[in-house]
């Protein structure tokens, strides 16, 4: 079994492309939301779910295409992104509960146990968009 050496340049190449992708999809899912939330009245938690299920249609086109630069349609990485998106997610609320018993209960321990679950919510769908859903062909 031979192992393959780390391109550094294009690991770098792949985490600033899904950088930049997430601030893309997390601007429209923001809009999205507040166009339905303060702008159509919508309840929030329905026009959160919309802006999430945009966010991520746009994440899929985009980590294919922009960051990990797939051909059109490889088989069955849309149902692994779904799994890893829902994974993500699970485990993001997982973190954000811990972290929340964990820490201060004031404004300043509420923003430090998003940004972890932010944080581990990232690191884990980059990690298993690199290695499971759009990995590189053998």
């Amino acid at each position: 079994m031979s192992v393959k050496r780390l391109d550094l340049k294009r690991e770098a190449g792949l985490i600033a492309r899904f950088g930049g992708a997430g601030v893309m999809t997390t601007a429209l899912g923001l809009a999205v939301i507040l166009a339905l939330d303060l702008g159509l009245g919508v309840d929030r938690r329905l026009a959160n779910a919309a802006g999430y299920l945009v966010g991520a249609a746009l994440g899929l086109v985009l980590q294919r295409t922009f960051v990990f630069r797939q051909p059109a349609h490889a088989p069955g990485s849309t149902v692994r992104y779904v799994a890893v998106m829902l994974f993500a997610f699970a485990l993001n609320q997982a973190v954000l509960t811990l972290a929340g018993l964990a820490l201060p209960q004031n404004r300043l321990g509420h923003a430090l146990a998003q940004l972890v679950a932010m944080g581990t919510y990232t690191a884990t769908q980059f990690a298993l968009f690199r290695l499971w859903v759009f990995r590189p062909a053998a």
